[in-house]
């Protein structure tokens, strides 16, 4: 059986899941704030300019993640912007 080859984007959409999902369930959370909890998580071999990249389209095509177009951060509460997260049940 073929191994499967995963991307640089694939990790980053399974961390970002994992985490809006896991602890931080019903918080919204930018693209800066999520890259930087993302690269907390992953291996240090991916480069901050994968991971963003990865993150952009993550945004773009967040899947079962829901994508507010405007909300505040709970990590750096700086100001309303585009988040992304998962609703608490």
């Amino acid at each position: 059986m073929p191994a499967t080859i995963l991307s640089v984007g694939d990790f980053v959409r399974r961390v970002v899941d994992s985490l809006l999902r896991g602890e931080c369930r019903g918080a919204f959370l930018c693209a800066r704030c999520l890259v930087k909890l993302t690269r907390d998580h992953l291996d240090r071999r991916y480069t901050t300019r994968e991971v963003v990249r990865a993150m952009d389209d993550v945004f773009r095509a967040p899947g079962r993640i829901t994508h507010a177009l405007t909300s505040t951060c709970v990590a750096c509460a700086s100001r309303t912007m585009p988040c992304l997260g998962v609703p608490s049940p």
